[in-house]
């Protein structure tokens, strides 16, 4: 037997850590070969090797570790796969749901973009430095890091061989094959300098943490406004397993029309989504089974594991006349979410009839806003639709999908993912301005000269004069109009400012006043 930490063959590297890392499960420090699952849990990988292939696990196997690759892990991957130069090989094995294997073999390929826009970032020890950033665009995402580690500065670039194969009962046996012929090595290696891991520096503005809510009519519009409140107003946190992230918390966001989206849009930039991606998140919410390796799945939770089919109880709660509170389902079993490494972060759906329509209400204790947030609201989109086509079955009164309500208990953001949120959220910019109409009214000022007063008339959406205000100044009015709560948007109240300003200037200088005029943005 080998003294663990002490290599067998003299100058030859064993596997060490530049970089600490969540879940990795070493199996021969000397080993050549990094065993990389993807999103699939690597605790389950090697309990299927030990079943299927145990001498891959043995002391002498030329695997030296297994770990996973997910959220914004590829960084810290790539600084220990630089740090053990003597690794030949990484085998990438199990799901892949983000793209993430995609960028590593479009790293180590050289197929990656350079910014020209810098970012601050704060190392470990404290220091600030600007750094350059690099982007890796797949076909399911973007991936965006710091220009610290380039492909160049590896002494060997290691194979990246990719055994994925979704629901290929062989898939342990394409690993046997892979790493046969392979052993560890005699070859003397040096080990490079460790490159530290910055992290973007985030700064931080004030704000209520719980006081977040967006509508927006589609899906990505409702993103791009998530990320830019998330990357301007999200509070720092550190949760007990390290994690740093942004947090808004009871994030609520509305979505009018989820369904109403092109495909084609969704891969385009800066989405960078994998439209089948999204159609077979849909898919999966619908499907009894539970994946192998998974903890969960979202489909097992809501149509089979409690012993009843959740999805048509509802579907035929809203087939039935009258209104009804009751097509409700949790998805959060405690007998065994309490306690566990992996629980569901969808925890509860709310499905509701409204004016020959169905709204959908999904409640996430936890949510990435910036992988999976998306994917979650094109998946409930589509639970939407399919519930509704299940209703319409049960012979009741036809529905059409309505809105979707996503309320997000911890909505963050990695900081990894940052430079990507504000490339997305960058187009914001770009755009013309126009002021959205407010849910609450609008208005119609004029002057009463008679009795030497600003009236503010305030109208439905359906055009129905709701109040009249009156007030000598805009003072007057706005103490009515806060208390009342005539307006809800920011926007919206600057707009009556700047008109009630001028509407007051006209009534003391006896001048023209016409609401809107040479106002061409509005």
């Amino acid at each position: 037997m080998k003294k663990k930490g002490k290599s067998i063959f003299p100058g030859m590297l064993d596997f060490q850590l530049a970089v600490p890392a969540e879940g990795l499960i070493t199996v021969n420090p000397e080993g050549k070969v990094a065993l990389c699952t993807l999103w699939t849990p690597p605790a389950f990988v090697k309990k299927r090797l030990e079943e299927s292939c145990p001498e891959l696990l043995m002391e002498d196997s030329p695997l030296a570790v297994i770990g996973g690759l997910y959220g914004g892990g590829l960084k810290i991957m790539l600084r220990n796969l630089h740090y053990n130069p003597q690794l030949e090989a990484v085998a990438l094995y199990g799901r892949d749901f983000s793209g993430a294997g995609e960028h590593l073999k479009k790293f180590f390929r050289g197929e990656l973009s350079r910014s020209e826009k810098k970012r601050v970032y704060v190392f470990p020890d404290g220091e600030r430095r600007e750094l350059g950033t690099l982007t890796l665009r797949g076909a399911k995402s973007v991936y965006v890091m710091d220009d610290l580690l380039l492909p160049e500065m590896f002494s060997r670039i290691p194979e990246v061989a990719d055994l994925t194969r979704d629901g290929d009962p062989d898939q342990p046996g394409l690993l046997k094959s892979f790493l046969s012929g392979r052993s560890p090595g005699r070859a003397p290696l040096s080990r490079p300098e460790k490159i530290p891991l910055p992290l973007p520096l985030l700064r931080e503005r004030p704000a209520d943490a719980d006081a977040f809510a967006v509508s927006a009519p589609s899906v990505l519009s409702c993103w791009e406004e998530i990320l830019f409140r998330l990357s301007r107003f999200g509070v720092p946190r550190v949760f007990r397993n390290g994690k740093e992230r942004r947090e808004l918390r009871n994030f609520k966001a509305v979505i009018t029309k989820p369904l109403d989206y092109d495909p084609r849009n969704c891969s385009r930039a800066p989405y960078h989504l994998d439209p089948s991606r999204i159609g077979d998140y849909a898919e999966e919410l619908f499907r009894r089974d539970a994946h192998d390796g998974f903890a969960y799945t979202y489909g097992n939770r809501l149509r089979a594991h409690f012993g009843l089919d959740s999805l048509e109880k509802m579907a035929t709660d809203l087939s039935r006349p009258g209104d009804s509170r009751r097509a409700y389902a949790a998805l959060w079993d405690n007998s065994l979410d309490l306690e566990s490494d992996s629980a569901p972060c969808l925890v509860s759906v709310f499905f509701r009839r409204r004016d020959g329509e169905a709204d959908l209400t999904a409640c996430f204790r936890s949510h990435n806003a910036a992988k999976a947030w998306p994917l979650n609201a094109f998946g409930l989109a589509g639970l939407l639709k399919g519930v509704v086509e299940l209703a319409g079955k049960e012979g009741g009164e036809r529905l059409s999908p309505g809105s979707l309500t996503i309320i997000s208990h911890s909505l963050t953001l990695d900081p990894s993912d940052l430079a990507a949120a504000e490339e997305i959220t960058s187009f914001r910019d770009e755009r013309p301005w126009r002021m959205a109409m407010d849910p609450h009214g609008h208005f119609k000022i004029r002057l009463d000269r008679e009795r030497r007063e600003i009236v503010a008339e305030h109208y439905s959406g359906a055009s129905e004069l709701l109040e009249e205000y009156r007030g000598k100044t805009p003072h007057d009015i706005f103490k009515r109009l806060e208390k009342d709560l005539a307006v809800s948007g920011i926007g919206h109240a600057l707009y009556l400012g700047s008109q009630l300003e001028r509407a007051w200037l006209a009534l003391l200088r006896g001048g023209e006043y016409v609401q809107d005029k040479n106002k061409p943005d509005l």
